[in-house]
């Protein structure tokens, strides 16, 4: 996963409430999902293990929060272990069609959690996380972020 996405996706891990975290997981997993492709191209065994490992490591975190009190995990169960097979077979299939089809499934599933978490009006689940502004400055054509230190940031003694 490049450094940009990682830093995108811990930004946005710091500002969102319930409904954003799903789709922070989601990200993470699509991020991924690009390094297993970018692995197949040149048939880099060594990096395609990892980043099926990863991907399927992101799916465990997917599975690990359902809630099976709601019919809903029952159904999104079956899919998220359908795409981790996936993934083990790319391992010796060597085939990018396998992971297309998994693409094509969580990105459905992104799109309707994305639908959902726009009603979520719950709070930031980081109560006293860095304010991070971004915005248009001197430097021509480049986006800077400032960071704003407050001091009254974790725990007063």
């Amino acid at each position: 996963m490049k450094n940009e996405l990682k830093q995108e996706l811990t930004r946005r891990l710091c500002e969102c409430n319930n409904g954003g975290l799903v789709l922070v997981m989601y990200d993470i997993y699509f991020g991924f999902s690009e390094d297993v492709k970018a692995a197949l191209a040149p048939n880099d065994r060594a990096a395609l293990k990892k980043a099926v490992a990863d991907v399927q490591a992101a799916l465990d975190e997917l599975i690990g929060a359902l809630d099976f009190k709601y019919p809903l995990a029952g159904q999104l169960y079956p899919l998220y272990s359908y795409c981790k097979r996936l993934f083990s077979t790319v391992l010796y299939s060597l085939d990018v069609s396998v992971v297309d089809e998994a693409d094509v499934i969580m990105k459905k599933l992104r799109n309707s959690f994305e639908t959902a978490a726009a009603d979520d009006k719950s709070a930031p689940l980081m109560d006293n996380a860095q304010k991070v502004y971004a915005g248009m400055t001197y430097g021509r054509g480049r986006l800077t972020e400032s960071f704003i230190n407050d001091d009254n940031r974790g725990f007063l003694a």
